[in-house]
């Protein structure tokens, strides 16, 4: 059989195969195997065929023949007699014109055309297949519209000669496309028709072209949800967006439709008007736009100043936006002659302030303003001094309230335009022409004068007042030094000087403020605040005032200034030094100390830099250590309490966290002795007879510990030091803090210093013999802790120990003496620890969560089936501990087994923390996999609504006790909790599920809507609605 027979035979069957066909074909041709002449004989009988679907499948055949062919196998002239024949095809036969295309596109591959061919090929496609529509087929239209596209971004000069050279043309090329809907064509006959809009001269059939694609405005298209084209409704949207923006030709036609759609009570079709009229505005050009700016405005205002909706509102002021860009690009009478019925009519509404139209023509300034120094000068010009005029005539404080608002954001649009101090714009730096220069002085005096002169109470308007100035002072080359100086003084003097008032809001605001004008002016800020705020820091705290604390806020915050960070720690770092030498509260040097971490966290990038210098090191962490382990009086005074201990160890832990290893080797070796004159053996944790001021140091070893990298050199060998931690934390006259401290130790040696090869090594003699930490028969409160402190460590790097420490560890929740204890350290395995971080250096892996997950939850929920009722609550205390920091994601593949065990676990009495995490997994199970709790219904709904709602007693029969008493003293926290879970549930469930619960939960949700707590009477008050609907829905 010949080739064409085969293709015939395998096209309807097998389409690789009828492929490989004809690729065997092409090989032929290739090897002269085959001739041409005899390839094309040998389609005659096909070709002749009455059978419209195989003469089809024969141009297919040859097609495909060709496009397997490589180049240079044909010479020009058999070129030319295939793209006749071809062409010949088109002329005499309906059928085929898919394959007749995709032929000639292949043959193009082989070789270029002259511009005559070119212009032979479109004649013959508009001549003979007008319109394109009349094939029903999209499989026969789109190879057509690719080739047209091919032929438009190929021989554009070609084309454009034939239209330029054909009077009839374009009018036959437009309606070619009429009736086109499928999207997949509609994105290539897009792309074919924008090339005579952009490029050629359409003036006379500018309508036509226009018509042609507007008719599909706007895009109504919903791809179906297993599309294999990907095309969507926004691809269409924007491709058809730039056709009708492609010139300025169709503006006459363009602008009229848009801005009649735009009555559209659609917001969608209203949406793409808008975006449209802005892309239209952008590529139209100044000289067109010039001539429909003021229609424009007259529509779109509307949408701003009466809008619904807030993203059309956006879309109408890029609109607004766009056209005063594109007239800035032109001479200055169109651009004024569009700003003057802008300007007029927005002062028009500042007049009424505060309104809606007010506000709107504010954010229109705003947007419009920001557009060019010379449209933010004409604004300013016209603006600003009607908004003085109107603020000194003002009879009220919203009103003026509603003004400052307005200059604010005149303000932000100037600094966009002009830059701020620490940036120029890209534009590069204008400043000397800005109008705002005329004016500043004006807004100053407003600003300030509304500040000071309002009362306290007048919250809302002073912060407006405190944002205008804010945003005055940081507008470039405005104001002198001066000038912000005086911004300073009236936002410190608000720190220092001004009582607290509702929330602090303006102290609060005024201390952004400064840390604001610090990014801009940090010399000025340093000059004029920090003499004020050093005044109001005392060397010693009288009289049990609290006055420092906004006063330390604001000088902390201001660290986060690179320019004036080292100044801030230095001050703050003299301050403590004094405080501590004049033996002030502990209470003050705890908030001099909070205000030195926080300004070093601020500052991390700082001490990075400074991380070799070690500058921060010598003058901080070195002076601190050693007055926090003096035996001085002064010194033991100020640092004898542990919570300003733990501060002093944080502090230490930022410094020495960067620093390189040298110096954190130096640390490392007073990291007990705290560099002490004392013998290492005589100090904890070595020393368990060390007297309380000397345990109390292991707070500060502790976060200095922390801070090391894995390579630091410890003080001593992994095997001496390890065991003395474990010794020392069973200390019993150990505070907790120091204890707590002790076991975090033992959790970061573990972790970051012990290499995985000697893991198992060093820590058998712990685990085993001779301190024998999983011995049942020595378990206590104390050792258990060390067991889930050791875990911790191990835990975080994934280590394989955990195969052999977990199952001895579940076995303890059956001891019934301290099953409970060790139930309740499962939820310090997963817990988040600030000390065990990255940051610190230590191991933690990706997959910790997962590996402990999977070795804990299936064993503990086998056990609670076989445990005895004394011993299930520890397993569920357990369980829920760990579910508790568990991601729902790695929680999901045992739902089924647990849903039972969370239900049971509500059930627990004086087990609140338990409950909630009970809750927690619950909630996520509902939102997840609803199906897994449907049959469960009924227990969740009534052990929910149990745990949501305070019971009380009958009233005492004593005759003083009238009132009833509480029996269920569950958190407010977790009655909301439940009631919030409860919520979801007529969502999540099916309704015949959940209906015949609707009844007893209205019922019991009436004890909740009087809850004493207000979180909860909101929740209840959710939850009710949300049954009530399931009546609702049932009843319609």
């Amino acid at each position: 059989m010949s080739d064409i027979q085969l293709y015939l035979l395998e096209i309807e069957k097998n389409k690789k195969e009828a492929s490989a066909i004809a690729r065997q074909s092409a090989t032929k041709l290739q090897n002269n195997q085959l001739k041409l002449v005899g390839l094309i004989q040998g389609l005659g009988e096909y070709i002749n065929s009455e059978d419209g679907a195989i003469r089809a499948k024969t141009m297919l055949y040859l097609a495909e023949v060709l496009a397997a062919i490589p180049q240079k196998v044909f010479s020009l002239q058999q070129r030319n007699l295939l793209c006749d024949f071809i062409l010949s095809r088109i002329t005499d036969d309906t059928e085929g014109l898919g394959a007749c295309t995709k032929g000639l596109l292949a043959l193009e591959k082989l070789g270029k055309w002259d511009d005559e061919r070119v212009g032979n090929i479109m004649e013959t496609l508009l001549h003979n297949t007008h319109p394109l529509r009349q094939y029903k087929f999209q499989s026969e239209r789109y190879p057509v519209l690719q080739l047209i596209d091919h032929l438009m971004a190929k021989y554009r000069d070609a084309l454009r000669n034939l239209h330029d050279t054909t009077p009839d043309f374009m009018g036959r090329f437009i309606s070619y496309f009429d009736g086109e809907k499928d999207p997949r064509n509609l994105m290539v006959v897009f792309s074919i028709l924008r090339v005579p809009m952009t490029e050629w001269n359409i003036r006379g059939d500018a309508q036509e072209l226009f018509d042609a694609v507007f008719n599909y405005f706007p895009i109504t298209f919903r791809p179906p949800p297993d599309d294999p084209y990907g095309i969507t409704a926004q691809d269409l949207k924007d491709r058809l967006r730039n056709c009708i923006s492609s010139t300025p030709d169709f503006a006459p036609y363009a602008f009229p439709a848009l801005l009649d759609k735009l009555d559209s009570t659609s917001i969608n079709t209203k949406r793409d008007v808008l975006q449209t009229v802005t892309s239209c505005v952008t590529e139209y050009g100044s000289r067109t736009v010039s001539l429909y700016s003021v229609t424009l405005w007259d529509s779109l205002k509307y949408e701003i100043l009466n809008t619904t909706e807030e993203d059309l509102a956006q879309e109408a002021l890029s609109g607004l936006a766009a056209i005063a860009s594109s007239l800035s690009q032109g001479a200055t009478g169109p651009l004024n002659a569009y700003l003057r019925p802008v300007t007029k009519e927005c002062n028009e509404h500042l007049e009424d302030a505060p309104t809606k139209q007010s506000e709107a023509s504010g954010r229109i300034l705003r947007k419009v303003a920001a557009v060019s120094a010379e449209v933010d000068n004409i604004i300013i010009s016209s603006v600003l001094p009607n908004i003085f005029t109107l603020y000194q005539t003002a009879d009220t404080m919203a009103k003026r309230r509603g003004l400052l608002e307005v200059l604010i954001q005149l303000l932000q649009a100037n600094i966009e335009v002009y830059g701020e101090w620490r940036s120029v714009v890209s534009s590069g730096d204008q400043s000397a022409k800005n109008a705002l220069a005329q004016l500043g002085d004006q807004a100053l005096e407003i600003l300030t004068n509304g500040l000071s002169s309002a009362a306290v109470k007048e919250v809302s308007f002073r912060l407006v007042c405190v944002n205008g100035l804010i945003q005055l002072s940081r507008v470039r080359q405005l104001l002198s030094d001066s000038d912000i100086g005086k911004v300073i003084q009236l936002l410190h003097d608000i720190v220092i000087h001004e009582e607290s008032y509702g929330k602090d809001e303006i102290k609060e605001a005024a201390i952004n403020g400064l840390v604001e004008i610090a990014h801009q002016k940090p010399q000025v800020v340093v000059d004029y605040a920090f003499p004020a705020f050093m005044a109001q820091l005392p060397d010693i705290d009288v009289a049990q005032s609290t006055a420092y604390i906004p006063v330390l806020e604001a000088f902390a915050k201001l660290g986060g200034e690179e320019k004036i960070f080292d100044r801030v720690i230095l001050r703050l770092k003299n301050k403590l030094n004094s405080a501590v030498q004049q033996g002030a509260t502990s209470k003050y040097i705890v908030a001099l100390l909070s205000a030195m971490i926080y300004a070093l966290n601020q500052g991390a990038s700082r001490l990075k830099q400074e991380s070799e210098s070690s500058s921060y090191y010598n003058d901080i962490v070195l002076p601190l250590l050693s007055q926090a382990s003096s035996s001085e009086v002064t010194y033991r005074q100020a640092f004898n309490d542990e919570t300003t201990l733990d501060l002093v160890g944080r502090i230490c832990n930022i410094i020495v966290r960067p620093q390189p290893l040298e110096v954190q080797n130096k640390v490392s070796a007073g990291l007990y002795t705290l560099f002490r004159r004392v013998s290492q053996t005589e100090v904890p944790p070595f020393s368990t007879k060390a007297s309380a001021e000397d345990q109390k140091t292991m707070v500060v070893s502790t976060h200095l510990l922390a801070a090391f990298r894995k390579e630091a050199m410890l003080p001593c060998e992994v095997q001496v030091l390890l065991p003395s931690l474990v010794n020392f934390s069973q200390t019993p006259s150990l505070s907790n803090i120091v204890r707590a401290a002790s076991l975090r130790q033992i959790s970061l040696v573990v972790n970051k210093y012990i290499p995985t090869p000697s893991l198992k090594h060093l820590l058998q003699p712990v685990l085993q013999s001779p301190i024998d930490l999983l011995n049942s028969e020595l378990l206590d409160p104390s050792r258990i802790r060390i067991i889930f402190a050791l875990l911790k460590g191990l835990v975080l790097r994934n280590s394989t120990l955990l195969n052999t420490v977990y199952p001895c560890l579940l076995s303890f929740l059956s001891n019934p003496t301290y099953g409970k204890t060790v139930a309740y350290g499962f939820t310090t395995l997963l817990q988040p620890d600030d000390l065990l971080t990255k940051a610190n250096h230590c191991q933690i892996s990706g997959l910790h969560k997962q590996k402990s997950f999977a070795l804990l939850v299936p064993d503990i929920t086998s056990s609670i089936r076989e445990s005895s009722t004394e011993i299930r609550p520890n397993y569920l205390i357990a369980l829920s501990g760990i579910l508790r920091w568990t991601p729902f994601e790695i929680a999901v593949q045992e739902v089924g087994q647990m849903v039972p065990l969370l239900l049971q676990s509500l059930d627990l009495k004086d087990e609140d923390i338990v409950k909630e995490a009970a809750i927690g997994t619950l909630t996520s199970i509902l939102r997840e996999c609803p199906k897994e709790i449907e049959t469960h219904a009924g227990s969740l709904v009534s052990r929910l609504l149990n745990n949501a709602i305070v019971t009380h007693t009958h009233p005492s029969s004593t005759p003083c006790s009238s009132q009833s008493h509480s029996i269920s003293a569950t958190p407010a926290k977790l009655r909301a909790e439940a009631l919030k879970c409860l919520a979801l549930v007529p969502e999540m469930l099916r309704q015949e599920t959940v209906l015949p619960y609707r009844r007893q939960v209205v019922k019991r949700l009436t004890g909740a809507l009087d809850d004493r707590k207000r979180r909860v009477r909101s929740e209840a008050v959710r939850c009710r609605s949300g049954w009530l609907g399931l009546d609702e829905e049932d009843d319609e």
